[in-house]
């Protein structure tokens, strides 16, 4: 790792300089993990698994068109069935075998100590015991994947030998009820992955809406447990792939069923929205959580300054389905809220109002056509939101996140400037408005270092006092 290598310079210096003992450099040394070379290992199995099934598919590939519908058939179910051994023998084999027994550390043992009623019989010391899978994580993914793309490889080749080519749809929604199960029973996040693909696919390729769309829909919710799974499980990477995967799969879906810009960018805001809330919620989870608030936040601040445009409040239609559909979401997103002010995550609260001022702007679309007032409003708040981003970016210690938000004021400065549907005038007051509320937060800033100085000044000169006396 980089840091360790900047880590292990730093020491050699501070030794140099007699500023620790070599004995104790080697102790901060050992603290540090070195290079782990686990994932190139991975990496490299991946690649030879990969190559080993591209080859023999475009083999198969050769002879297909000389087999006939028996052998074709036989060629599908075959390699299926022996995938389906291979992840039956992974499950039963994988059994969790227990590591180390965790004993309570002495100031748990006070504390308990402590909390202990002299009259009350002695209580048991309580272990810990921490448990590791038997058959090795890469392995157990690796088995599942295959059989996932075992069982799409027999449904494509068997639709194309019966010429079930117009009924894709359905095949594709039974094979993702069965990649369901699958995922459900081996916790593969690849297979999880290849379930929401086909998730997506049973939309995309159903000739007209209805049931297909419903069924894309339940299926892309369904996958939520298994996110919360990976994240309880500390699975950081696969939760980090898992996420990525679900976001597009629901901003897929958002652009297919709600054709008007302005659903799918009211759709795409909760979306955003519950993505960095659900990084909060799960900030205990580590990297995983981590990844959840940088896409959430990337997701809102681009739903943001798309609002910023007046065009995209022009003239705004849609049925009383998709108004119902929207608030029953904005009912789940408040509840995220309620729960984040009781973590007091007051930045993702602050995120997580972004629908509700999405959802004021569509009903201020309505009697103000032009599209001018409802973009304000969206800037408005982007700019309350940067201006939170950056105080925070203050607080913590984070110059990345405190950039994040300026990077957003300027986007919505650009966007008043190069929006039509603002007046000269409007653009104007919207500036002043910007300037003034920027102007105070600098004199806000300001202030407690003002202070700090003349506290400073004031004591010197006290202390100057006594001196001469």
């Amino acid at each position: 790792m980089a840091n360790r290598r900047w880590l292990k310079q730093e020491v050699s210096e501070w030794v140099s300089d007699d500023v620790i003992s070599e004995e104790t450099g080697k102790k901060i040394l050992s603290r540090y993990k070195k290079e782990d070379l686990s994932s190139y290992k991975e990496a490299f199995f991946i690649l030879a698994v990969v190559c080993l099934v591209g080859g023999l598919f475009f083999l198969c590939a050769n002879l297909w068109n000389g087999l006939t519908q028996d052998q074709r058939f036989l060629m599908a179910i075959v390699p299926l069935f022996l995938s389906f051994l291979l992840v039956a023998a992974v499950i039963f084999l994988d059994k969790k075998v227990p590591v180390v027994s965790k004993e309570p550390s002495p100031l748990e043992e006070e504390l308990e100590e402590g909390e202990e009623n002299p009259d009350s019989p002695p209580k048991i010391q309580k272990k810990e015991v921490l448990y590791r899978h038997r058959v090795p994580l890469f392995i157990r993914e690796a088995a599942a994947v295959l059989h996932g793309l075992c069982l799409l490889g027999a449904f494509w080749m068997v639709g194309d030998s019966f010429y079930l080519t117009s009924d894709t749809y359905t095949g594709l929604a039974l094979c993702g009820f069965l990649l369901l199960i699958m995922t459900a029973v081996t916790g593969s996040a690849g297979m999880g992955i290849l379930y929401m693909a086909v998730s997506v696919g049973v939309f995309y390729t159903a000739p007209v809406r209805g049931w297909p769309e419903v069924v894309s829909w339940i299926y892309m919710i369904l996958a939520l447990p298994f996110l919360g799974y990976m994240l309880k499980s500390h699975r950081d990477r696969a939760v980090v792939c898992f996420s990525w995967v679900w976001a597009v799969g629901i901003l897929l879906l958002i652009f297919w069923s709600a054709g008007n810009m302005l659903w799918q960018t009211l759709f795409f805001s909760l979306a955003a929205a519950m993505t960095w809330m659900a990084g909060g919620l799960f900030r205990d989870y580590g990297l995983g959580a981590q990844a959840l608030r940088f896409f959430g936040g990337i997701a809102v601040f681009a739903v943001l300054l798309e609002g910023s445009y007046g065009a995209v409040w022009e003239g705004i239609v849609g049925s009383y389905a998709l108004w119902f559909l929207f608030l029953l979401f904005l009912v789940v997103d408040g509840v995220l809220l309620f729960r984040m002010a009781l973590k007091k995550e007051w930045l993702s609260v602050l995120a997580g109002l972004t629908p509700f001022v999405m959802g004021l702007s569509a009903m201020i679309s309505i009697f103000e056509t032009t599209g001018a007032f409802p973009a304000m409003v969206v800037s408005v708040y982007a700019g309350v939101l940067a201006a939170g981003v950056i105080a925070r970016g203050f607080q913590t210690d984070r110059p990345l996140q405190s950039w994040a938000g300026v990077f957003l004021l300027a986007g919505d400065g650009a966007i008043r400037v190069m929006d039509s549907a603002l007046t000269l005038t409007e653009r104007g007051i919207f500036f002043l408005a910007v300037g003034v509320v920027a102007a105070f937060i600098c004199y806000v800033m300001y202030l407690p270092l003002h202070r700090t100085r003349k506290k400073k000044a004031h004591r010197s000169e006290k202390t100057g006092e006594e001196e001469d006396k």
